[in-house]
């Protein structure tokens, strides 16, 4: 898989931070951009909370109600 992504002339320098970066650490660019998302998403999502419902059914439904004019008596 590919991600290609527009970098805007004032932020220019941390794209030649992060090549500095790989040439002292040894390691291919995309690594460390990819460990920084991980790293960031782990630490920075936002928790999914999911509504509460009722589990029962409350009153009583009627084919007729559900289906209308389709149910054949």
């Amino acid at each position: 898989m590919q991600l290609n992504i527009y970098v805007p002339k004032d932020k220019q320098d941390i794209v030649r931070k992060l090549d500095a970066a790989a040439r002292a650490l040894g390691r291919p660019k995309n690594e460390l951009v990819i460990e920084a998302l991980e790293k960031y998403l782990r630490t920075n999502s936002p928790t999914v909370r999911l509504g509460k419902y009722p589990t029962r059914v409350i009153g009583s439904l009627s084919r007729t109600d559900i289906y209308g004019d389709r149910v054949k008596e």
